[in-house]
């Protein structure tokens, strides 16, 4: 199961949450964002920049997601 994030949409207090997270558990997080980030370095928290544009970065979550996922 991977974690899929609107980066640009999410709360800075969600995504703190959502990184110790990842980091106790080892579930891969994914944000995906059209600014750039700073994001905690580990091994199971990534990072995708995408366009500008309305739904962009969702638009991108929806081409990536397997089954199991969470957005």
């Amino acid at each position: 199961m991977k974690v899929w994030v609107d980066a640009d949409a999410c709360p800075v207090v969600i995504k703190e949450i959502l990184f110790k997270a990842a980091e106790r558990t080892g579930v891969q997080i994914t944000l995906v964002a059209n600014q750039p980030m700073r994001i905690p370095v580990a091994s199971c928290i990534a990072f995708i920049k995408v366009g500008a544009g309305a739904d962009v970065a969702d638009q991108e979550i929806v081409k990536r997601l397997d089954a199991g996922d969470l957005v």
